[in-house]
């Protein structure tokens, strides 16, 4: 079978000119917060792999990329276990591939292999029963549980709500949500708390009382508000910010890139960088909900929602109201795997979402 031909028309430009004004506003400020200016270049090379992998899948038919979500899914798999073995160890977890220069992280291939076989999976499949979740745990349960191993808590929290999304979308009982977060309210302080390792409950604690450790668990949190308040309405220019330039943010570059965007650019930089994370998520919801086939739905809406916890999660670190997980800002932090990874995703969106002359 020849490969489709892309009527580039059909494509939704605006969500393009969404991801292109954060990825611009991400090289901006990774100028000024990249403690070396090698890791300008490295994004640069992301990005162009990324491009170029985004471009080609538009050359897939959607048929043959649900075609490939089971082997796609078991390649994911394999390489999260291999990881565990052969993978380095950076910052505490061992979950990175390094090849010279060269990082990948599995869990960006698990992430996009997972949402597809779980939206092939349940597009055939209500959800109506207790046991009607077996298919979707005995699909992400392997995937939470290599992550842990590593152990990477703040992916594994990206990839269950993703799950809980497709879920959701797909059509969850009220009453089992009901129930859940009900389990849910009895197993955090009885079987999750006890069974944190010390360092994962300090961060927690560290929410509540940064100053309890100022020179340990709490300095990075203690600088990364003071960075964001001292902004003000219009920053303190670009490349001015003192606390980013003068090495007190640690991390600047990845798990705080926005603190050194909220100083140097203040409130306002704030509110239009939040402003375009907004129409983009808002965007991703609207391709999904408007998508006739359940399998595009159910994809769209956990791809949207594994970003949108992350942009949640990451400003909520940087603001000093959610524990430090690890998780960088989409499209915006630097980072290789990620960035690739992040429009890779988008460019299947852009592939199973045609708004013309056949919407999806």
């Amino acid at each position: 079978m020849a490969p489709a031909r892309p009527n580039w028309l059909a494509y939704d430009w605006g969500l393009v000119f969404l991801v292109a004004a954060i990825v611009a506003l991400g090289f901006v400020n990774l100028g000024s917060a990249a403690p070396d200016p090698v890791l300008l270049y490295r994004q640069s090379v992301a990005l162009g792999l990324g491009l170029l992998l985004a471009f080609l899948l538009q050359f897939l038919s959607r048929r043959r990329l649900f075609g490939l979500a089971y082997p796609l899914y078991g390649a994911s798999l394999l390489l999260l276990a291999l990881v565990l073995v052969v993978g380095r160890e950076i910052n505490g977890a061992r979950a990175w591939f390094v090849l010279g220069p060269l990082q990948f992280q599995p869990l960006e291939l698990a992430k996009l292999g997972l949402l597809l076989a779980l939206a092939k999976a349940l597009e055939g499949r209500p959800i109506a029963r207790v046991w009607d979740y077996a298919l979707p745990a005995l699909l992400t349960l392997p995937v939470v549980g290599l992550l842990l191993l590593q152990p990477d808590l703040g992916g594994a929290l990206v990839v269950l709500f993703g799950v809980f999304v497709v879920v959701f979308v797909r059509g969850l009982p009220w009453r089992h949500l009901l129930v859940g977060l009900f389990a849910l309210a009895l197993l955090v302080p009885t079987a999750v708390w006890p069974n944190l390792k010390p360092y994962q409950r300090e961060r927690v604690l560290i929410v509540l009382d940064p100053y309890r450790d100022p020179l340990g668990q709490g300095f990075q949190v203690i600088q990364s508000t003071i960075a964001i308040g001292s902004g003000g309405l219009f920053g303190k220019g670009y490349g001015q910010g003192t606390q980013a330039q003068l090495g007190f943010i640690p991390f600047r570059h990845t798990d705080f890139v926005f603190s050194v965007w909220a100083e140097e650019w203040g409130f306002v930089g704030v509110v239009g960088l939040l402003g375009l994370y907004g129409l983009l998520l808002a965007r991703l919801f609207a391709l999904a909900l408007a998508c006739p086939r359940l399998s595009d739905r159910l994809f769209l809406s956990g791809f949207a929602g594994m970003l949108g916890f992350q942009v949640v999660v990451n400003l909520g670190v940087a603001l000093g109201v959610m524990p430090v997980t690890g998780l960088t800002l989409p499209l915006f932090s630097y980072g290789g795997s990620s960035l690739i990874a992040t429009l890779a995703g988008l460019g299947l969106v852009l592939l199973v979402h045609r708004v013309h002359p056949d919407p999806c």
